[in-house]
């Protein structure tokens, strides 16, 4: 889990995995066909990230906490064991440093997609 923790080193790996999917699954290797797979990491990155965010921020907690509540009202067979009120809602399950890992890595590999994507159209 140390690796994790070194930002700089999983940017490295993320370059090394785009570098294995281009040369795995681009039909032609050119530098058009590496920035569609640096591009298919980069926003995979970004998407979880602001997912987390938004979770994070507690935008499905009262989603969540409404529908815990209709299912204990509702059930028939209730369990008084099961203390609904108590359960951590989404937000409180994910750690701040979470999407901040997610977000920083697609910025970064998006900052490098926008500079190979310049150097590219520069060279064309």
């Amino acid at each position: 889990m140390s690796i994790m923790r070194n930002k700089w080193v999983m940017i490295l790996i993320n370059i090394a995995v785009v570098t294995l999917l281009f040369a795995v699954l681009a039909p032609v290797y050119d530098l058009f066909h590496y920035i569609n797979q640096l591009f298919y990491v980069a926003y995979f990155y970004l998407f979880f990230g602001i997912i987390m965010w938004v979770v994070r921020g507690g935008f499905f907690d009262g989603i969540t906490y409404g529908f815990r509540r209709f299912t204990n009202q509702m059930s028939k067979q209730k369990d008084y064991l099961d203390d609904w009120k108590e359960k951590p809602l989404p937000s409180k399950n994910i750690s701040s440093s979470v999407p901040k890992f997610f977000l920083f890595h697609g910025m970064v590999l998006s900052i490098g997609l926008l500079v190979l994507l310049l150097l590219y159209y520069l060279l064309k």
